[in-house]
């Protein structure tokens, strides 16, 4: 995959979510440099656009939202620029996401808990250029995306389909039956 434009989204367990929290915690990762290894600049709150960005950390090379878009919140993790080398992209993508739904697990207070959802995310390529919501596109991906999903989920079922329209960026998403815990899928990330 030669491109650096990668997206993984994470659903959260519960149907809504209050943004307000997400604000003053993405602001806490900047001063605390949370997340060593990514240079964090912002906070910007879209919470006002209904299924839209919701809570973006904006970084240099990576941004971290607490998204609301298909109505659906997640955290969206979105790789644009500063990659690492084309045969780790993915890798780095899952573990990226994986860390960070993680780290808000421990750090949002939701009545009731806060969670991801493991057995179901979508992944995008937003790059129209290099990547058509198309079967050919999911053909060129396939090879590189499989063994890491079946390394990820070991043990699962996976349902892989391609989603949207392709007026859409090119968007997977997996289902993955029987998926294992987020700290399990952060292990196997490493």
């Amino acid at each position: 995959m030669l491109t650096e434009k990668i997206q993984i989204k994470l659903f959260t367990r519960q149907p809504e979510v209050p943004l307000a929290q997400f604000t003053k915690v993405f602001h806490g990762w900047i001063k605390d440099e949370s997340l060593d290894d990514e240079v964090l600049v912002d906070v910007v709150d879209y919470s006002h656009v209904p299924n839209g960005p919701g809570i973006v950390l904006i970084g240099h090379g990576s941004d971290y939202y607490l998204d609301q878009g298909e109505g659906r919140p997640g955290l969206l993790y979105s790789r644009k620029r500063a990659a690492p080398p084309p045969e780790d992209r993915l890798l780095d993508a899952f573990r990226r996401t994986f860390r960070a739904a993680r780290l808000l697990e421990r750090e949002v207070n939701v009545p009731g808990g806060f969670g991801f959802r493991t057995d179901e995310l979508l992944l995008r390529i937003p790059d129209r250029l290099l990547a058509r919501n198309d079967e050919e596109s999911q053909a060129r991906l396939q090879p590189a995306l499989t063994p890491l999903l079946e390394r990820l989920y070991h043990g699962s079922t996976l349902d892989i389909a391609r989603h949207g329209t392709p007026k859409m960026p090119f968007t997977l998403r997996v289902l993955a039956g029987g998926a294992p815990d987020l700290d399990t899928l952060l292990d196997r990330a490493a």
